[in-house]
């Protein structure tokens, strides 16, 4: 059969150019070990942050920042150092992550309930620091704020204490500690417990044990969308031979033969396929090797094949519509760049932009990665991931159908 001498000549075609077929597995995995090893720590020494504090107020708070600044040196993570004005031109000097400048009078502000604000100055230089920097402090304010809502007489009466000469008497003292505890009472339900519980757990097993399990964990969340990318990688060179036979004559030559359109098309889709589906098989192989847990077998290789279908079909139909082999390189790599960043494919969907999800929900990726999170941190099976299976299968044949219809028509009027 025609189909069949067309597939097992672009089978032969990648055969003989592994370099190529090789650097579009390594893509992925290369990516994927870069963020396992950057985020998951390994080797990696521990990041302290270097806070200047300007308390032009001369508070508590100096003075507890001073004694914060003494166990920092001692092998902390946050390091704040207690400055004047010249902190401005160390700050210019790029030598800490931020400043936080607290003004004058911001106590006797504060216990007045009159607004009053923390300045925080981050370093340009820097992306990450200076922005745990500036929502700590936000937390901080936050929380003052909630305290002065909460406790405007005592507060109000514990300024009247600092204002004053000497002690104060007894009595005073007796009416703010029992308002603060009829106050105190009254969130008991918020505080006691706290709404938010921390808890630290620490894994049985040696330090490498647990750098294993950290690089294992960051590997499963970021493989699943870098492996949909190269995917589409495959298929975008699988598709661009459709044009490479154009441009060099060799479709001329095999359409004067006994070869027809609908043989030739035939067998480039299914050569697309299986080459597309075999490249993701193959990496999900490799990660499973590294230590990622795909999900159950049977709902894995599902959708292997749901995304294999709609990455061909996808890519079938952009090179359908292009004219020339470079117009679809830049096309087809634009969408996929474009597909990769959106779909979740290099962050996961919950930490994008409100207004993106939508756009997310529009791209194959998402719905693929989205499949395979599902099975691989949720336990879920087959039934769990049907909407996503439709989806990828529907809009993989319904391109697949529309790209070899498109291609067909330019081959019978001599276009292609």
């Amino acid at each position: 059969m025609a189909a069949l001498a067309i597939l097992r000549r672009d089978l032969n075609r990648y055969r003989r150019n592994p370099v190529r077929t090789a650097l579009l597995f390594a893509m992925p995995l290369v990516m994927a070990a870069i963020f396992a090893v950057v985020f998951g720590g390994n080797g990696v020494e521990e990041i302290s942050i270097r806070v200047l504090l300007w308390d032009e107020d001369d508070s508590l708070l100096s003075r507890l920042a001073e004694s914060e600044a003494g166990r920092s040196r001692d092998g902390g993570k946050l390091d704040v150092v207690p400055v004047g004005p010249e902190g401005l031109a160390m700050m210019d000097e790029g030598r800490a992550s931020a400043l936080i400048h607290i003004p004058r009078g911001f106590t006797h502000d504060f216990l007045d309930g009159v607004p009053t604000t923390i300045d925080v100055v981050k370093n340009p230089s820097q992306q990450f620091l200076p922005q745990v920097v500036e929502e700590g402090a936000g937390i901080a304010a936050a929380t003052l704020s909630a305290a002065s809502r909460s406790f405007r007489p005592e507060l109000r009466q514990l300024k009247t204490f600092m204002d004053g000469e000497g002690f104060p008497s007894d009595l005073a003292v007796g009416g703010f500690s029992s308002g603060m505890n009829s106050r105190l009472r009254d969130l008991q339900s918020i505080l006691f417990p706290p709404v938010l519980d921390l808890e630290t757990v620490t894994l049985d097993g040696d330090e490498e044990q647990q750098q294993e399990f950290d690089t294992g964990a960051i590997l499963a969340l970021f493989l699943p969308g870098l492996a949909v990318m190269g995917v589409l990688f495959l298929a975008q060179s699988a598709t661009r031979d459709i044009l490479r036979d154009r441009e060099s004559g060799l479709l001329r030559h095999l359409l004067t033969a006994p070869v027809s359109p609908g043989d030739y098309l035939l067998g480039k889709c299914l050569s697309v396929l299986l080459v597309t589906g075999a490249g993701f098989a193959l990496l999900i192989l490799i990660g499973a090797a590294a230590g990622v847990s795909w999900g159950p077998p049977v709902p894995v290789a599902i959708l292997v094949a749901a995304t294999a279908i709609a990455a061909s079909g996808t890519l079938l139909l952009i090179m359908s519509l292009v004219g020339s082999e470079r117009q679809g390189d830049a096309l087809t790599t634009i969408v996929i760049i474009t597909w990769s960043m959106v779909g979740g494919a290099f962050m996961p969907i919950s930490q994008m932009p409100s207004f993106l999800r939508p756009i997310s929900a529009s791209t194959l990726v998402y719905w693929a990665t989205d499949a395979f999170n599902t099975l691989m941190l949720n336990g879920a099976g087959l039934g769990d991931i049907i909407g996503n299976l439709a989806v990828l299968l529907g809009a993989g044949i319904t391109f697949l159908a529309a790209g070899a219809l498109i291609l067909g028509s330019k081959i019978r009027r001599g276009v292609v």
